[in-house]
């Protein structure tokens, strides 16, 4: 079921399935932000990534001593979440771990995904619960694909998103400085990290989109102090940016330059190394949630014409 949040200036609508944004527009201008979901290209907007993010080695984790398969990025994406307290302005959706869940990751918990809609945006929280006996270990990260390029018909949106461009903040919201960030590299088609990391050239904080920009996967930028990303049109006017306290940020979308859609993916977590044979509490960016205990992050949309 999808439902609605709005005020005098934005209009958001969210899937109950995998609690995903599905749209966003800002109601002055009718310009929608967020990507159609087109299947030929990728049929997903906004999914949330939980408990894993990306491909595990082998497709599969150990933990205490037992092998436990699971698919890419988890199961969250793709359930059902149950509502509570819905306002014009503010949802929560909230899931909790069931005999299927068990199966796939054996922790018993309450993920609960709030969202809160602004004039300028919009606001994703996530709030974990566990409610096991034993500390809990996950990965958590946003998905959200913005239409690039815009869709708002100006003389400056582009044809293709090979005319756009990624605008870089640090961790203070400042433009970024550095000329060059580095880019772990993620393999293809294996969707595992290889080890080897790749230049990536900035100037006055952008990168332009180019035709191979996402030959190799993901950029994968690891604790570069990059604290928001947006992207820009044609003309170098930023439209929307996603800002966020994370340790790695995915910018990702299929090679093909047709695709109309750029994802901006904070990661509290990553994918597995090639051959990595750790247990589940080893791998890199794995969050620990005590019993009983609750963990908190998320990230803001914020439409910077608005």
């Amino acid at each position: 079921m999808r439902y609605i949040l709005e005020n005098e200036r934005i209009k958001a609508e969210i899937e109950s399935l995998g609690a995903e944004l599905k749209s966003l527009v800002d109601k002055e201008t009718g310009q929608e932000y967020m990507w159609e979901a087109d299947p030929a290209f990728w049929g997903k907007t906004s999914p949330i990534l939980f408990p894993f993010i990306g491909k595990l080695e082998g497709a599969a984790f150990w933990h205490e001593g037992k092998r436990i398969e699971i698919e890419k990025h988890g199961f969250a994406r793709d359930l059902e979440f149950t509502v509570a307290d819905p306002d014009p302005d503010k949802i929560t959706f909230y899931l909790e771990s069931n005999e299927d869940t068990l199966q796939k990751f054996p922790f018993g918990f309450r993920l609960e995904v709030t969202y809160l809609l602004n004039h300028k945006g919009i606001t994703e929280k996530w709030r974990i619960v566990n409610k096991g006996s034993n500390t809990m270990y996950f990965s958590i990260g946003g998905h959200p694909a913005f239409a690039c390029p815009p869709k708002s018909g100006g003389p400056d949106c582009g044809q293709s998103r090979t005319d756009c461009y990624l605008k870089l903040y640090d961790d203070k919201l400042q433009p970024f400085r550095k000329s060059e960030v580095r880019s772990t590299e993620i393999m293809v088609p294996e969707g595992l990290l290889s080890g080897a990391y790749f230049p990536v050239q900035v100037e006055n904080s952008l990168i332009k989109v180019n035709e191979h920009i996402f030959d190799r996967d993901a950029l994968c930028l690891e604790r570069q102090g990059v604290g928001a990303v947006g992207i820009c049109d044609a003309g170098g006017r930023e439209y929307v940016r996603l800002e966020a306290e994370c340790p790695v940020w995915g910018i990702w979308s299929v090679p093909d330059s047709k695709a109309a859609y750029i994802c901006l993916e904070p990661w509290w977590g990553i994918c597995d190394s090639s051959g990595y044979q750790g247990m589940l509490k080893e791998r890199p960016y794995t969050n620990s949630l005590a019993a009983e205990g609750t963990w908190e992050q998320g990230f803001t949309i914020r439409i910077v014409s608005a």
